[in-house]
């Protein structure tokens, strides 16, 4: 018990060559798809190293604890989905409102529909494990790079900040994601609600950018203004 706590307490071992990220992956691939079969607490970590071929002490060389592998999960299954919508802005090249939020809508859902279980499961360890500071890191995260898709349209109005306007349009599409996904989702239905994520989206754009909204933005006393 006295080395088992010993080792623990040592940082984990990071992934740099090929081989350790095959392991680390082995491992993350493993518990997700065992909790896919029973719940978190079922869930032992003989069963996790069991599944993905690998020694109970290779297990501890990376995570020092189940929760620290759900952790684990969360944070680059986020950084992965981070990473895909970056590139699919930068591809876009010239773009208008229209395009770049219907690009940045199937990207997310092209990825989701890959695995939708898989995902489901990444939502629901997102709420129960993650800590609260990690949470709000990657929440920001996206909301900057949504932020930086709408103030890169050409059509959006030059030197004006799209920080107020990414929230509700990011917050939408994550609630809406998320839910589909924790309801089960199949596969196929993926596309169509792409295109219903499309429309609430710029529907929510076309809403953020009215006159009605611009001036109530700007009303003395609003509350948004402390």
């Amino acid at each position: 018990m006295a080395k088992r706590a010993e080792t623990s307490a040592k940082s984990r071992r990071r992934p740099v060559q090929p081989r350790s990220h095959e392991t680390s992956r082995a491992i993350r691939d493993a518990f997700v798809r065992l909790l896919d079969e029973k719940p978190f607490s079922e869930v032992t970590i003989r069963e996790i190293v069991l599944v993905a071929g690998v020694g109970l002490g290779t297990f501890y060389e990376y995570f020092s604890s189940k929760d620290e592998l759900a952790r684990a999960c969360v944070h680059l299954r986020t950084k992965d989905l981070l990473l895909a919508l970056r590139r699919r802005r930068t591809a876009l090249g010239s773009y208008d409102l229209a395009t770049g939020v219907r690009a940045a809508i199937t990207a997310q859902a092209e990825i989701y529909a890959q695995a939708p279980r898989e995902w489901m499961q990444h939502f629901m360890l997102e709420r129960h494990k993650s800590e609260r500071s990690h949470y709000l890191e990657a929440y920001d995260s996206f909301l900057k790079e949504w932020q930086a898709l709408l103030e890169g349209a050409s059509d959006w109005p030059a030197g004006r900040s799209a920080a107020e306007t990414a929230l509700p349009v990011f917050t939408l599409l994550y609630g809406m994601f998320a839910h589909a996904l924790i309801r089960g989702m199949p596969r196929a239905g993926f596309a169509v609600y792409r295109d219903e994520l499309v429309r609430a989206a710029l529907g929510c754009l076309a809403a953020m950018r009215s006159p009605q909204a611009s001036a109530g933005a700007m009303e003395p006393g609003d509350p948004r203004r402390a």
